[in-house]
């Protein structure tokens, strides 16, 4: 099976699109705004913690980019729509979200599915189907105010663990399959058709030549400027496999 045709031999033009990039505390999130800084996108770099949106920004300014940092909890509605409202009101406007934001489980949620305790499987579920819903919503929203495309980009993978195994617990694995349809369904819910979602699966193995239908990338780079960028409106509601590449912890 062949991956999909993104020209990755082809350098991508700098532009000025304005990318808001949640999580940057992970190594995903962190590594997706240094590459969209590096490839010419204004990054908005969040976290739920002040000094790793910081760091990023600064990484990404220091390499001749350009970043703002940002802070909010995304569980908050509030919080939500105050973080994109001080993006309107400051840029005008919002091209592309990429969101990698993630929560660590409460204590038993990296154990086994007999072990896990039903109160904490209860908040791990509801904090990270909150803040996808919330932060979705809010950017279809402001997205859709104004006559310009735009591009929600989620990413899952298997690169999400407390240990750095590259195994994923089973709330972990849950939480990915419910982004994933959840994307889906908000592509073929949106009216405006300038507006696209889909999902970035990390993989550590491509997938067998036994699923056709699958959609596979020859990088994660290449997979993120490719969605990243809101003029592929024939793309929406696709899920893109990646091979996982080896981010970098945030320092």
């Amino acid at each position: 099976m062949d991956p999909i045709p993104l020209n990755p031999q082809t350098p991508p033009k700098r532009n000025s699109n304005l990318v808001l990039v949640t999580g940057v505390e992970h190594p995903e999130g962190a590594y997706a705004a240094r590459t969209l800084g590096t490839h010419g996108f204004d990054v908005i770099a969040h976290s739920f913690i002040s000094e790793a949106a910081e760091q990023i920004a600064h990484d990404i300014t220091g390499i001749g980019g350009r970043a703002t940092a940002a802070v909010a909890d995304l569980t908050i509605h509030g919080e939500v729509d105050r973080l994109f409202t001080g993006i309107e009101d400051t840029h005008g406007h919002i091209d592309t979200v990429v969101h990698a934001a993630w929560i660590p489980g409460p204590e038993s949620t990296g154990t086994p599915l007999q072990s896990i305790h039903p109160h904490d499987w209860d908040r791990f579920l509801h904090a990270h189907l909150r803040m996808l819903f919330t932060t979705v919503r809010r950017a279809m929203q402001s997205m859709s105010d104004r006559n310009r495309a735009g591009s929600i980009v989620t990413i899952v993978g298997v690169n999400r663990t407390e240990t750095g195994t590259g195994v994923s617990t089973l709330a972990r694995q849950v939480i990915d399959g419910a982004i994933e349809a959840f994307t889906a369904a908000a592509a073929h819910d949106i009216s405006a058709r300038t507006l696209q979602v889909n999902t970035i699966r990390l993989v550590d193995e491509l997938p067998s030549p036994a699923f056709p239908d699958e959609h596979i990338t020859p990088d994660f780079d290449t997979a993120l400027v490719f969605l990243a960028d809101p003029a592929h409106h024939s793309w929406s509601g696709k899920v893109l496999s990646a091979p996982a590449a080896r981010f970098a912890a945030v320092h």
